[in-house]
């Protein structure tokens, strides 16, 4: 069994964090290409993360009118909620490094 099947059969609460970023950073630049930029990585990894997360979660987060990347209903359900999660990661790790100052 390859790495794509046995990601696809995890559950929901194991769908690796770094294919919620690439869906994330996508959807809040609209962009691939901006994405790739902000992770790193080229746009083609970035499409196939979002493509795997699609996979896992079974439904189409994102797609292409014309040249025009738009968020599905689902996509945008998807972001609302990790905007919530990364922001309360984010305010951890910053908690965390203050009180590694002190």
């Amino acid at each position: 069994m390859g790495s794509r099947e046995r990601l696809a059969k995890k559950p929901s609460s194991a769908v690796p964090l770094n294919l919620l970023r690439a869906f994330e950073a996508t959807a809040r630049h609209m962009s691939m290409k901006e994405a790739a930029a902000e992770l790193n990585l080229t746009p083609s990894a970035i499409s196939y993360r979002v493509s795997l997360l699609e996979k896992i979660l079974q439904c189409k987060l994102q797609q292409k009118i014309g040249a025009r990347l738009t968020l599905t209903e689902a996509g945008d359900r998807l972001l609302a909620g990790l905007k919530i999660g990364f922001a309360h990661i984010t305010q951890a790790v910053d908690t965390l490094r203050g009180s590694a100052k002190r």
